[in-house]
């Protein structure tokens, strides 16, 4: 049975409008073909016309919920022949609307942020979201290129946006090497109070961060910590060129 690519629905879908870059296409099939079968469960923050839902729901045959949510609220006029498609109206940042969309489902295994593009409010929904995400789940924030732009907040230069704080949480993946240096809450204290740091980003659920062109994608460790390097696996009986180094050299 031919699967047609997302590249291919959405270039040939009709009806509810979907807006998307061109170079997000192939990269979410390659992003999210591993997945493509199961039974996920997608959230999808910022729908616009709606049109992305029916896309995702054709791709994902096997996906048990998606859930939309806007805060324009022309968003209720949405309608969908799929019963696994919800809209939520509200500011997904908000109590009410956090609340509305964990009464669907309290747990994703793919969550795109399609939102504001404003800094402040990708880095809430990610501190709100992330932690809903299953062991191994996948949150993709859309349309970084405005964190560019002084009008959503951004600036390349500018210390408190979204990408400076995404930029940290590179380090805090490779902590176990500068544990004894300084605390993650310390580090990242230009964000957090030291007693509010996201309780997942110091137990080490954050897994790994990919920067691409406008979008940035990170992936939920399987389970938490900070010793990610694993085991060193040395083998072979023959060293003739060099012999190994110290705990984490070659």
């Amino acid at each position: 049975m031919n699967h047609p690519s997302i590249e291919q629905l959405h270039r040939s879908k009709t009806g509810k409008v979907s807006d998307k870059w061109s170079s997000y296409l192939p990269y979410y099939d390659r992003l999210f073909s591993p997945l493509r079968f199961s039974p996920v469960r997608l959230l999808e923050i910022g729908i616009q016309n709606g049109g992305s839902l029916e896309t995702w729901a054709q791709y994902f045959p096997e996906a048990r919920r998606f859930v939309g949510c806007d805060i324009d609220p022309r968003c209720s006029t949405l309608r969908y022949d799929d019963p696994r498609i919800n809209v939520v109206v509200g500011d997904a940042n908000g109590p009410a609307a956090f609340k509305a969309i964990q009464d669907i489902t309290p747990q994703f295994d793919i969550v795109i942020d399609d939102g504001s593009h404003r800094s402040v409010d990708i880095i809430n929904a990610f501190i709100n979201y992330f932690p809903l995400l299953s062991p191994g789940g996948v949150y993709v924030v859309e349309d970084c290129h405005c964190l560019y732009m002084n009008d959503f907040g951004g600036g390349v230069l500018n210390d408190y946006g979204a990408y400076a704080f995404f930029k940290r949480l590179v380090d805090v993946t490779s902590h176990q090497f500068w544990a004894d240096q300084v605390e993650i809450k310390h580090y990242l204290r230009t964000f957090f109070d030291l007693r509010t740091t996201p309780a997942f980003i110091t137990e080490g659920w954050i897994d790994s961060l990919e920067f691409r062109n406008s979008i940035i994608t990170i992936r939920k460790a399987m389970t938490p910590g900070h010793d990610k390097l694993g085991e060193r696996l040395q083998v072979g009986d023959s060293a003739q060129v060099q012999t190994f180094g110290g705990k984490f050299t070659g």
